[in-house]
């Protein structure tokens, strides 16, 4: 891609969403986010959003305006609809305070709205998904899983989860009524996903989603592993989603499936046959996973892809796609991490770091053309 005047810096845990012609880039994990609840220079920063141009190539930096901007800026759960995006949840800097607060950006006007204040009803995290379906007419933001703070209502159909870092992993769901402002919680029927986070969910039609891997519990609870599940959620009424797990993580050896892993990035490209691309991720013992899938929803087969190690290997990167013609689109691949590492810190004491993307790879446009 051409380079502008303007560039980016390091950034991981962030949303990347396209809306028109134009990624809108906000938040994220940066090295100079301060690690506060709240500040001014962590305000002055959260009210600029990075906007890419695919017609130029560019990157450029704006003032928002409107409300002031959401404070969850780590691990936010983000979607679109129409010429808004909207952004649920997220950890604020300090990494036990998380938020559930949910808010709008017009990519228009560039102003920030307060959809819906911080809520008891609603369990406080990061890391989860969201994705906005439509029921009967009416549209709704589906929230789902992730972890943090002890929530003030436990909902009895979900299952809340105590790690060893005093957070809280959950599967909890909610539906918030764009029409009326209004949170549901949501019954539950099928196979439900457990307590998870950092995996990807996206959208494949109006009422449905597929969610692809994350983090979850051992049975005996005392660590965590990494899943390669896939499964689907559907909107059927105002109050019920229903799930099914499409297949377990035992695989016969002849098919192709992606090995287990999070913090990685999924975007749907949607045709007659919906088809979601997957990139990169972290994988066993915090090690990256070079490589990027296709997985086709009409029958749930995954095939893999090449793509160079400048573009899969990361992982707490954003993954956004647009169709340019019938016969091409366009791939966006924007900031992450690299593979964590160890450094002794003192005192018999290691402390795990990666190092951030940055230029020439941190922004990587792929096309992906019919053959």
């Amino acid at each position: 891609m051409s380079k502008g005047i303007y560039q980016l810096g390091g950034i991981a845990h962030h949303s990347a969403p396209v809306v028109g012609e134009s990624v809108f880039l906000w938040g994220g994990y940066r090295p100079d986010l301060p690690f506060v609840h709240d500040s001014p220079q962590k305000r002055k920063l959260l009210s600029t959003i990075d906007r890419l141009e695919f017609r130029t190539g560019g990157w450029s930096s704006h003032v928002t305006r409107g409300a002031s901007p959401p404070l969850g800026a780590i691990g936010y759960s983000c979607t679109t609809r129409n010429n808004d995006i909207f952004y649920f949840g997220g950890v604020c800097g300090d990494e036990m305070c998380f938020h559930n607060d949910v808010n709008s950006f017009n990519s228009l006007t560039y102003e920030w709205s307060n959809i819906i204040p911080t809520s008891d009803a609603v369990m406080k995290r990061g890391y989860g998904g969201m994705v906005c379906m439509e029921c009967m007419g009416t549209e709704y933001l589906f929230m789902i899983g992730g972890f943090g703070s002890t929530p003030t209502t436990y909902q009895s159909q979900y299952q809340y989860i105590q790690l060893g870092t005093g957070r809280i992993r959950t599967n909890e769901q909610n539906l918030l009524n764009l029409s009326t402002r209004q949170w549901i919680i949501p019954t539950i029927s099928g196979q439900c996903c457990p307590p998870t986070a950092a995996f990807a969910i996206e959208k494949i039609t109006n009422n449905k989603a597929v969610m692809f891997g994350g983090r979850v519990s051992r049975d005996d609870g005392r660590s965590d592993i990494m899943v390669n599940t896939v499964y689907t959620c559907q909107l059927e009424s105002d109050t019920t989603i229903h799930w099914e797990s499409v297949k377990g993580p035992v695989v016969p050896a002849s098919v192709q499936w992606p090995e287990e892993r999070d913090s990685h990035a999924i975007t749907s490209i949607i045709s007659d046959a919906p088809t979601l691309v997957m990139i990169g991720g972290e994988g066993k013992d915090g090690q990256l996973v070079n490589d990027s899938w296709l997985l086709n929803t009409s029958q749930y087969q995954w095939s893999k892809i090449v793509l160079p190690e400048s573009v899969t290997g990361r992982q707490g990167h954003s993954l956004s796609s647009i169709m340019m013609s019938p016969d091409c689109v366009w791939l966006v691949v924007v900031g992450g991490r690299g593979a964590i590492e160890w450094k002794d810190v003192g005192r018999g004491y290691m402390e795990a770091f990666s190092n951030y993307i940055t230029d020439p790879n941190i922004t990587m446009l792929i096309e992906l053309g019919k053959k």
